[in-house]
């Protein structure tokens, strides 16, 4: 589905000043910061239907919650960055692996390990871990990323953690406005 759909439609991804990453990153996301994109179902219905059983685990609620056909093409990277917080997991589900597929070529690194990818084998990551990612072939890696919510996070915590940001959110403290108006 993806392959046949993608060359067709524009990106999501936004990267206004291009530090995280080198060459072309592309992305057609399902959830974007926590909420789920109706125009994604329009795109990938094959794809929505899959995910939606997956929703009552992804890591919906929160402005870090993710999940997005991620397409890296040829000689890109994507420097060494973290995650901003550790109540998530991150389910990499490589689609397309470039043929020459060493560490070397193509790969993510987590900490002090490093990774490759295979085709229809899926890499769950811990992003809170200095990672980053490269493909210095000449072929592109697309893969279905998904964010779940950690294991070790009980649904009341999960639970209490969506109100903690839907209040900030309300508060206009995730924008940088403050909405709360008291005159003290």
């Amino acid at each position: 589905e993806y392959m046949s759909v993608s060359p067709n439609i524009n990106s999501d991804y936004e990267d206004s000043d291009g530090a995280l990453h080198t060459g072309t990153w592309d992305w057609h996301s399902y959830l974007l910061k926590g909420k789920i994109q109706p125009e994604f179902a329009l795109n990938f219905p094959e794809t929505t239907r899959i995910l939606a059983e997956l929703q009552p685990y992804m890591f919906t609620g929160t402005p870090f919650g993710f999940c997005f056909f991620s397409k890296l093409a040829g000689q890109s990277k994507i420097q060494e960055h973290t995650s901003p917080i550790n109540f998530r997991l991150r389910l990499h589900l490589p689609l397309v692996v470039p043929s020459n597929n060493t560490a070397a070529n193509i790969g993510i690194r987590v900490g002090p390990t490093e990774n490759i990818w295979r085709k229809d084998q899926a890499l769950v990551l811990d992003d809170s871990y200095r990672h980053e990612v490269w493909n210095h072939t000449d072929e592109e890696r697309v893969l279905l990323l998904v964010d779940l919510w950690h294991p070790d996070v009980r649904m009341s915590e999960r639970e209490e953690i969506v109100m903690m940001f839907q209040h900030a959110q309300q508060q206009g403290w995730l924008d940088g406005k403050d909405n709360n108006n008291n005159e003290d």
